[in-house]
């Protein structure tokens, strides 16, 4: 989810916003880290170790890139293998609110296990994994169901509904972690119901999606637990579409959609950032009201707070560069070695 989705006029780059929903959510209910102007649309910025769906996921909730291999292995290879010990030297979101007691899930239209985020969550945060294997076994869709990458964001957020109450309903505090992907692959997912309203199939693809999203939202706030859950809505990377910005202004700088709602912090600079994947790490903590420490977290510092990310100091092309680099730390002390096993075995196959 982009927010160069979005129109010229507030910060985008199309003709007519596709994502107007999302847009109020951003720019007049919640609070957004952008790096365009004050009152604009934007977003963080895609870096190398977070560019995959996989790697985002665990770079927004780790603070680390993942980069298996040093780059030499594709990280869903990496995670492809089912890795007992999936990036074991990092201490996740879900490691933290695990010890604080929270009930964990996450959710999804796809097979968890590809690219290893099964086993990512599970070994990071105990999570309940609820998937298009999940919703087979429970008989939510038919045994020889398959749409898309799995089942369908229709079906998603439906089925969504009822697990969702089902944690909030229980005593514990919970963390539900969803991820759609109608807007994913070229062109998008669209069924005969999807409105056609721009004449082009992602186009009406990403409005379709802006639209079930805001409505789920509305869902949650007529839910007695909104008022003590806090929401975060973030793009994991920028468009697999190859084609659908091909002829846009080459200076316009595409970014990845965020916004958090529902939370008691405040921020005293959110327009003209510069962040990534790994500052939505210590964010979200900062979001749920934990404290700290000077503010960083991995290689993440707190968008909340004061400090300046890494990014803001080095530079966006400094930092992309230092990100391909390789990291004896990281080999040694986060990767421990796994991704080297993989890269061996596949060698040997």
């Amino acid at each position: 989810m982009e927010s160069s989705y979005a129109d010229k006029e507030i910060g985008g780059i199309e003709e007519k916003n596709l994502i107007p929903r999302l847009t109020d959510l951003a720019l007049e209910e919640g609070t957004q880290f952008s790096n365009a102007g004050k009152g604009k649309l934007g977003g963080m910025m895609q870096i190398p170790g977070a560019n995959q769906t996989a790697s985002s996921m665990v770079a927004q909730t780790s603070g680390a890139p993942l980069r298996a291999s040093s780059g030499v292995l594709d990280v869903n290879n990496y995670g492809m293998e089912e890795p007992s010990s999936f990036f074991p030297g990092v201490y996740s979101l879900g490691e933290i609110l695990e010890k604080e007691g929270y009930n964990q899930t996450l959710f999804l239209g796809s097979k968890a296990g590809f690219a290893g985020r099964k086993a990512y969550f599970e070994q990071h945060g105990n999570y309940d994994i609820r998937d298009y294997h999940w919703a087979r076994q429970e008989g939510l869709i038919p045994e020889d169901y398959y749409e898309w990458w799995g089942y369908e964001d229709d079906k998603l957020f439906d089925f969504a509904k009822d697990s969702l109450t089902e944690l909030a309903d229980q005593k514990e505090p919970f963390n539900f972690t969803m991820l759609t992907a109608d807007t994913h692959f070229e062109d998008g997912y669209a069924t005969d119901e999807t409105p056609d309203l721009f004449g082009d199939q992602y186009s009406n693809v990403i409005h379709d999606s802006d639209q079930k999203i805001s409505d789920f939202i509305q869902w949650m706030k007529e839910q007695p637990f909104y008022d003590n859950t806090t929401i975060v809505l973030v793009g994991d990377h920028l468009t697999m579409d190859k084609d659908f910005f091909e002829d846009i202004d080459a200076n316009y700088q595409r970014s990845v959609y965020n916004v958090f709602l529902n939370t008691e912090q405040t921020a005293s600079k959110t327009d003209k950032r510069l962040f990534s994947a790994v500052d939505m790490y210590p964010s979200t903590l900062a979001a749920l009201n934990v404290k700290i420490p000077n503010g960083k977290l991995g290689l993440g510092v707190n968008l909340f707070s004061d400090k300046k990310t890494l990014m803001e100091q080095m530079g966006y092309k400094k930092f992309e560069e230092e990100m391909t680099k390789r990291s004896d730390y990281y080999d040694k002390y986060l990767m421990q070695g796994s991704d080297q096993e993989v890269e061996q075995e596949n060698a040997d196959k």
